[in-house]
């Protein structure tokens, strides 16, 4: 899943309009960046599966960017920075914005939740594993992921109102560029 983690973002953007959106697509990706860092460092590994060639999904050794207990501490952390990196609003005003970023970061655990093979540990590398293996069906999950960025696309359409051609017609192309290339790199 990689665009609907950006519908993700659409959908929060709702909740603080005043986070520029590509702060929103950033913290909704975070944990992969996190993952490439982390993999160039030799703290996490991708896997190439011997069935990769029918299945079209890595599997993964991910503990510090992905698993639960390790995401929660990413969503606080993004709370108390964006608290931090914003002194001139209010009290109110930097929690709200620091629980959109927070729940923007949470929600890439929640949806790689539905996709993934149970490697996603709770409490750390040797911890029980989830994941509900959609990726095992992968018309389905092409489906779903193309269904989450539709629906987080028409919401930001409907809540956010965005006021610019490139707000809305920008917006529209990158999410179809980046559902096409998310689609295409499944088959």
């Amino acid at each position: 899943m990689f665009a609907g983690h950006l519908a993700a973002g659409l959908v929060l953007k709702k909740m603080e309009r005043r986070i520029n959106l590509g702060w929103l697509f950033f913290a909704a990706l975070f944990h992969d960046f996190l993952l490439g860092i982390l993999v160039l460092l030799g703290l996490e590994q991708i896997h190439i599966p011997a069935n990769f060639a029918q299945t079209h999904y890595l599997t993964f050794t991910f503990p510090y960017s992905h698993g639960l207990a390790a995401s929660i501490i990413w969503s606080a952390l993004a709370f108390g920075i964006t608290y931090a990196v914003l002194p001139r609003w209010t009290y109110k005003e930097r929690s709200q914005a620091g629980w959109v970023i927070a729940l923007t970061v949470f929600s890439h655990f929640v949806l790689d939740w539905f996709v993934h093979i149970p490697e996603m540990p709770l409490l750390g590398e040797n911890s029980m594993k989830i994941g509900l293996s959609l990726w095992n069906n992968l018309p389905l999950a092409i489906v779903l992921e193309t269904a989450l960025v539709i629906f987080g696309f028409v919401f930001y359409l409907i809540t956010v109102k965005p006021k610019t051609n490139l707000a809305r017609y920008g917006i529209a192309a990158l999410m179809i560029l980046i559902t096409t290339l998310t689609i295409t790199g499944q088959l």
